[in-house]
């Protein structure tokens, strides 16, 4: 099976609206069809939300989120501070989650459900999603060449395979993510529902539900994967479509140098060793691990605003203290800031 990243390029027609104001930004709504030539009923339109300075723009970041909706108004929340500080933030809801639920599905479920047919182009609408909504950002004069792409758990795994692809992105961070995708799929509490399917009978293709024979395909495949270019990689007929959505088979492609990735050491939703194989692949990146667990770190996520703005190179104190200037969390993070969003954009 080939996995397909690819995409028409041209101009992007879109519908926008700002729908938020904050002293120091203001939040503005974007839609777009996507550009992903198989996007399932539900996942047709790209959803951004991009918190532009009212000031200087010093730099750019997208920011995708993790699987399932709480993560979502944390993500926002930290949009508002950067944007605060003069850095142009947009949030996007990636295919099959939140928002872009597939028809009579469940948010996220496809990206780990145990049938290649609806795993693989559901990973592929995500990346290609990204690397358009940089295509509207730069068309609209929102991209800036300082720009950093950050993605928490599944957005950190799809900025991983972005970051290979993608020549466009000056700095990656990678937040509370791992690979290992047969890992994922046989051993995280997230996944009980995939162990069941299989346990039923699905995860016959490929033989996704014998855990053994799946393991055993990563340690033959991956060292040689890891020699591989981006085009062999994606062509190769001989690698299991599994390892092909994979953020470990991409890690080594990476501009190390340019790249971050931080781990929270109680992680208790990614299995220990998938967490631990992403770092070693990423062996000249750099690497924090913090005393979290895999969500507590979410209301803390002004200390990782502080460090965007390091590797932005925009942390001088005037700049440090914008940061602290944007609405009180509890303004933005409860359900009276989502359903005026939602209000606003028709939901």
């Amino acid at each position: 099976m080939r996995v397909d990243f690819e995409f028409e390029k041209g101009k992007i027609d879109y519908l926008s609206g700002y729908i938020f104001k904050g002293k120091n930004y203001r939040c503005n709504y974007l839609r777009y069809d996507t550009r992903y030539k198989k996007a399932a009923k539900g996942t047709q339109e790209v959803e951004v939300y991009n918190f532009q300075p009212k000031g200087d723009v010093r730099a750019s970041a997208i920011i995708m989120q993790g699987l399932g909706s709480r993560n979502v108004k944390f993500l926002l929340w930290m949009a508002t501070h950067l944007s605060s500080a003069g850095i142009s933030s947009s949030v996007i809801i990636p295919p099959g989650n939140y928002t872009r639920v597939e028809d009579k599905s469940v948010s996220g479920k496809n990206y780990l459900w145990p049938d290649l047919n609806l795993m693989v182009p559901t990973w592929e609408n995500a990346v290609v999603d990204v690397m358009t909504t940089i295509d509207l950002l730069q068309q609209e004069g929102l991209w800036l060449e300082n720009n950093c792409l950050v993605g928490y758990c599944l957005g950190g795994m799809i900025s991983c395979i972005v970051s290979a692809i993608e020549k466009r992105i000056n700095e990656t961070i990678l937040v509370a993510t791992g690979g290992h995708m047969g890992m994922i799929m046989h051993e995280s509490r997230t996944t009980k529902f995939a162990r069941k399917l299989m346990k039923n009978g699905y995860g016959d293709d490929y033989y996704l539900n014998d855990k053994e024979k799946i393991y055993a395909t990563y340690e033959e495949q991956m060292p040689r994967i890891n020699r591989m270019t981006l085009k062999e990689i994606i062509e190769n007929e001989d690698i299991h479509p599994l390892l092909k959505i994979d953020p470990l088979a991409y890690a080594h492609l990476l501009s190390q140098s340019r790249t971050t990735i931080i781990d929270a050491y109680f992680d208790e939703t990614l299995p220990k060793p998938t967490r631990k194989l992403l770092f070693e692949q990423l062996e000249d990146a750099k690497k924090y691990v913090t005393p979290f667990s895999h969500g507590s770190w979410l209301p803390f996520e002004y200390l990782l605003s502080l460090y965007i703005l390091h590797r932005m190179k925009v942390n001088d104190r005037r700049t440090k203290k914008m940061l602290l200037r944007s609405e009180k969390p509890e303004d933005l993070t409860g359900e009276d800031f989502l359903s005026k969003v939602f209000r606003k954009i028709g939901f």
